[in-house]
């Protein structure tokens, strides 16, 4: 039986990821001044492997009440593979909030160059709110998947709103005080904590995408304790809710122009008379009258809107998956829509039936002051992101920055945009940046670099994608040398795009 759903549930599933360890209840002693050294273990998801160990480190829920509550956060070490030629260890904070960096240096030994890891011990995070470090965990139920993601009238735009106010309330009840302390830079606080219980003077630091504002506030807060930092695929923390869905909304279009310039090359492609970007146009206008629907293993039939359709084809655009996404675009044109959800990412665990694990509006809004001043101004908002975007349109990369936020109107932001302020202490950065980067626009990292100025250095890798290090040999090199030696490369300098897939 086909049902009428709108987008917003299947996106957010497919946003927070569907799997987290359930948030366990928080024990009250406070923790310690000085954290004790990390009591190291066989992996449970690799026991048998001995080059990799895990351990936890226990922290304050607020850092401003440090004989408050207290959380673990799950760590992983993968030890330098040459110990005399070993420098400290290379903190590694993976993407978007619910990812598990313990997850990615546990399942890939070669996360990092050979060279990078002689000298480094890897060190994998969880960060507060995510996967085994006390997960945002909410009732699936309460999502609000049943309100429009963008609203189409002030009375849609009302119930939105307290919607997604109940949501908000739902998951701080099932989640506890961590769900108000998930800012970048209480996160930056856990680090530090990491560092000392690992029992170093100064550490390393390498994040991507909202791994980089993490990397900036450890920056501003502990710049005497910092080695080196790589921040790759930059958040701009001066960036307001205009410039966000102005600048998002651009950069999954820019993203899409590469791909359709590329199809429109190879005849293999596929697209019928017209070109790519009008056999896309028909497939979206398709979706907008509800002639695609689509069956999600063990899950519903409901028809495919023409956002969930932009953001499921936008995430082809972060590893370039121009084949695969030409491939299912002609099985979307059949109305074999399936391909549009395969190969998604999952965070670790378990989670108890009927919850999610929704980090988002945790730790997204955290950081953000993302107002919307009622239904007028939140049509603005619509407006600016299809002028930027005509052929993709609303997207979650665009979009998913207000409905995350929207339950939040009014409330305290812990820690709201204001520009990078970098002292004199903290070491020289190398920032890198795709100059198209279909989540992280290349002027993000521009205005990020100038802040940092004259700490900062930013190499561009001229193609398309998200998180440079593993698209470019040529990036990859540049940034293996910084953390082996310190030594920059040249102001303006760049890398070539790769060969076209």
């Amino acid at each position: 039986m086909r049902r009428r759903i709108t987008s917003a549930g299947v996106v957010a599933a497919l946003l927070s990821g569907l799997s987290a360890a359930p948030a366990p209840a928080l024990p009250q002693q406070g923790v310690a001044a000085a954290p004790r050294a990390v009591d190291w273990t066989p992996c449970p998801e690799a026991p048998d492997d001995d080059t990799v160990r895990c351990g936890t480190v226990t922290v304050p829920v607020d850092w401003a009440d440090p004989s408050g509550p207290t959380l673990d956060i799950a760590i992983a070490r993968r030890a330098a593979t040459d110990p005399d030629r070993r420098i400290g260890p290379l903190l590694y904070h993976h993407g978007a909030p619910g990812t598990s960096g313990v997850d990615a240096v546990v399942q890939d030994p070669r996360i990092f160059s050979a060279e990078t890891v002689e000298r480094f011990d890897i060190i994998g995070i969880d960060a507060r709110g995510t996967a085994r470090s006390h997960p945002v965990v909410c009732d699936a139920a309460a999502y609000p998947a049943d309100v429009e993601p963008v609203p189409s009238t002030p009375a849609a735009y009302t119930r939105a709103v307290a919607a997604h106010r109940a949501f908000v309330a739902n998951c701080r009840a099932g989640t506890g005080p961590v769900f108000d302390n998930m800012d970048a830079r209480s996160v930056a606080r856990d680090l530090d904590a990491v560092r000392a219980a690992l029992g170093d003077r100064r550490l390393s630091y390498y994040g991507d995408s909202h791994g980089t504002l993490v990397g900036q506030a450890y920056a501003e807060l502990f710049p005497t304790r910092l080695r080196a930092a790589v921040w790759d695929s930059n958040m701009d923390h001066t960036t307001g809710v205009s410039r966000w869905v102005r600048d998002r909304a651009a950069s999954v279009e820019d993203s899409f122009r590469g791909f359709a310039d590329w199809c429109d090359r190879r005849p293999s492609c596929g697209p019928p008379t017209g070109g790519t970007a009008q056999w896309y146009d028909r497939l979206h206008a398709r979706a907008e009258r509800g002639e695609l629907t689509v069956t999600l293993p063990d899950g519903p039939t409901f028809e495919l809107d023409g956002y969930l359709l932009g953001t499921q084809v936008s995430f082809h655009f972060f590893q370039r998956r121009w084949a695969e996404l030409a491939r299912c675009l002609t099985e979307v044109d059949a109305n074999r829509t399936g391909c549009l959800f395969e190969g998604g990412e999952a965070t670790a665990g378990d989670i108890p039936a009927g919850k999610i694990h929704y980090p988002q509006t945790a730790a997204f809004c955290a950081d953000h002051r993302m107002p919307v001043r009622g239904f007028a101004d939140l049509r603005r908002l619509r407006k600016l992101a299809l002028d930027n975007a005509p052929h993709t349109r609303l997207t979650a990369l665009a979009w998913s920055g207000v409905t995350d936020c929207l339950g939040r109107q009014g409330d305290a932001v812990k820690n709201p945009q204001r520009p990078l302020r970098l002292g004199g202490k903290a070491p020289t950065i190398l920032l890198t940046n795709s100059r198209h980067d279909p989540s992280m626009p290349h002027v993000w990292a521009e205005r990020v670099a100038d802040q940092a100025a004259p700490r900062g250095r930013l190499l561009t890798y001229e193609g398309w994608g998200h998180g440079n290090y593993w698209i470019s040999d040529c990036v990859a090199a540049s940034v293996d040398r910084y953390l082996a030696t310190l030594t920059l490369p040249p102001r303006g300098a760049s890398c070539p795009a790769v060969p076209e897939p």
